[in-house]
Parts: structure tokens; C-alpha cells; sequence
């Protein structure tokens, strides 16, 4: 029997406050879901969608973690994951979702080109698509990713003021705060949170889109893309819903932030020596990009939330240095 996902764990970041610049910071940890990330909640929705429509096989193309969230569900009961992986990414969870029984097809070139070889396989082989873009996949979407914000506020007996998300292709951000307008009517609340976007620079068009003051987001040239092993969960130059994203940065008087792989490295570092939890660093563009806002005077006083996910890989070593820039003391040993 699956394990659940939703219903994470929520705690105050009471020691990474001071770190940040911000009191009362709330962490989200997405990473008590069964993979480690949000896109638990989202591939069980998309396994009962193939499974009613009686599909044998669904396809999805992943930079990893959305590929382990698709095995994890379709684990033992009958239906066939097929991943495409770009060639050159470095995911350690190929041997995780291979375990799971899915079988891995290596695409050259990036993502949006493992996208693409997915998208043709399942009209040709008439496989269930379960990958980002359509309307279809934004209706899970919004009903999976949305419950956050449900819990979110059941957690906080109320809105909080800012919740900061990293961003890839814009899915996760733009269904919380579908959420949280849900979550307002059901309780006759007005007031929305500022949303803030975190991600990495030169890979990613909602921030590019959103610091050069357009409404509309643009890709990016592919030329432009820096891929590393820290930002590959992040980069793209599609983001294939990007202008909901977007839309929901400027419908709550949100911000957005790049976020370099120092910095993620730094409160990955930070999180897990202070917190004690075990997050992924990309996921710590939230953290970084919450910092940033509470550094250009938009966020102060009220409640802020980051929203987290994780990994069981390596924990990286916390240096001095670090501990020195957080102008927090080291944990009592």
C-alpha cells in the first residue's frame, strides 16, 4: 500500500531567522512526502487519472525529481512508467526510479527536448502524458499543488503574508496561489500573500520576464542556459507554465530573485546544521529569494513562509565561514 503524500511537515525556522533578515519564517518541507518532493502529490492524481482511462504506460520527461514521483506511484500496480531524461543531466535518482520500475530513455539536447520525445511517444503509442503544459495537467496541478496552501493555512489558523517558491517551470507557484484564493473564499478572507519566485540566473524566464517588467514571459535564447549539477531541477528556457506563474507574481504585488548556486549552497548548509532538515538545494532558492525581499525593504514584519523539498543524498559540510555570514551562533554540540 502507498504511502500518502500532502499533510508535510510545518515548522518555524526559528534559528534560520536571523540568517535571513526576517522574524517568524516558516518552513514547509515538502520532503516528508514519499520521493522527497511536491510532485508526489500531483503524480498520484496523474497514476488514478491513466488508471480509470485504463492506460497501461505513462510517459513524462524529468530532470529527476518528477520521474521518481511518476515510478513512486505507479510502483505495484500495474502500469508502466516510461521516463525521458536528457543525456547529459546528472540525476542520482535514474537508479531510484529504475528500482521503482521505470523504464529510462535518454534524449539528447535539454529538457524541453525530453518533453518533446515524451509528448510523441504517447500519441504514438497511445500513452497516458503527464507531462507540464496542458490544460488537463494544470487541473491536477492546481488541485494537487494546491492543497499547500490549504495546509498552510489550517497550520497558521490564517494567511501568511509572503510565500516564496522556487521555480522551474512555474507549476508549483502558480497552483499555491490558486490555492490560497481558494482557501480565501472558503473562509471569507480578502487578503492574499505576497508571492515571491526564486531561481537560477541565466536559466530561467519567469524571473528574466518579471525583472524586465513584462507581462507576458519570454523564453530564453537555449544559448543563454547555464546548467550545473545545483540548478538542474531550476533551468530551462521554456517555462511550460510560466505565464500563470507570472501572473500570479504581479496579481500578489509578488517579487522574484535569482538565486546563485553559492547561496543555495550556503543555506542548504545553513538549513540543515540550524534546522536539522535535509533539503535539497535547489529547493533553497525560496530561502535565498525570501532574504533578498526582506533585503529590498518589501517584506518585514508579518508571517513568512518558504516552501522546501528534499533529498537523501549527501549533506554537505557547514563551515565556519558560513556560520559566520549567518551572524548566528553554532549549534551546542
Amino acid at each position: 500500500m502507498h504511502a500518502e503524500a500532502g499533510s508535510t511537515l510545518f515548522s518555524r525556522g526559528r534559528n534560520l531567522e536571523t540568517a535571513l533578515g526576517l522574524r517568524r519564517v516558516f518552513l514547509k518541507f515538502e520532503g516528508s512526502n514519499p520521493t522527497g518532493t511536491q510532485k508526489d502529490r500531483i503524480a498520484r492524481h496523474c497514476y488514478d487519472e491513466a488508471h480509470a482511462k485504463g492506460f497501461d504506460t505513462i510517459t513524462v520527461a524529468t530532470c529527476g525529481n518528477f520521474g521518481a514521483s511518476v515510478a513512486w506511484a505507479c510502483s505495484h500496480n500495474g502500469i508502466r512508467p516510461t521516463v525521458f531524461v536528457p543525456s547529459d543531466y546528472h540525476t542520482p535518482r535514474i537508479v531510484e526510479m529504475e528500482t521503482l520500475g521505470a523504464r529510462i530513455i535518454r534524449v539528447p539536447g535539454d529538457y524541453e527536448d525530453a518533453v518533446a520525445a515524451s509528448r510523441m511517444a504517447a500519441r504514438e503509442h497511445g500513452w497516458y502524458d503527464a507531462n507540464p503544459g496542458s490544460d488537463a495537467q494544470w487541473d491536477i496541478a492546481r488541485r494537487g499543488y494546491g492543497r499547500i496552501a490549504h495546509e498552510i493555512v489550517q497550520d497558521l489558523g490564517g494567511m501568511p503574508d509572503t510565500v516564496s517558491v522556487a521555480v522551474g517551470n512555474g507549476t508549483t507557484l502558480a497552483a499555491i496561489f490558486e490555492g490560497f484564493r481558494e482557501a480565501a473564499r472558503e473562509r471569507g478572507l480578502h487578503a492574499l500573500p505576497r508571492m515571491i519566485a526564486a531561481s537560477t540566473p541565466r536559466g530561467n524566464p519567469i524571473i528574466k520576464s518579471w525583472k524586465a517588467g513584462l507581462k507576458e514571459c519570454m523564453d530564453l535564447r537555449p544559448e543563454e542556459i547555464r546548467e550545473t549539477t545545483v540548478n538542474e531541477p531550476l533551468v530551462n528556457w521554456h517555462s511550460f507554465d510560466g505565464q500563470r506563474a507570472l501572473d500570479a507574481i504581479y496579481a500578489s504585488n509578488g517579487y522574484a530573485a535569482y538565486a546563485t548556486d553559492a547561496e543555495m549552497r550556503r543555506l542548504t548548509a545553513l538549513t540543515r546544521s540550524l534546522e536539522g532538515i535535509n533539503v535539497m538545494t535547489a529547493s533553497t532558492a525560496s530561502l535565498v529569494g525570501l532574504s533578498k525581499a526582506a533585503k529590498a525593504g518589501l517584506v518585514g514584519e508579518g508571517l513568512h513562509v518558504a516552501v522546501l523539498t528534499g533529498r537523501h543524498h549527501e549533506k554537505p559540510r557547514l563551515r565556519a565561514s558560513d556560520l559566520a555570514r549567518s551572524h548566528f551562533p553554532p549549534p551546542i554540540s
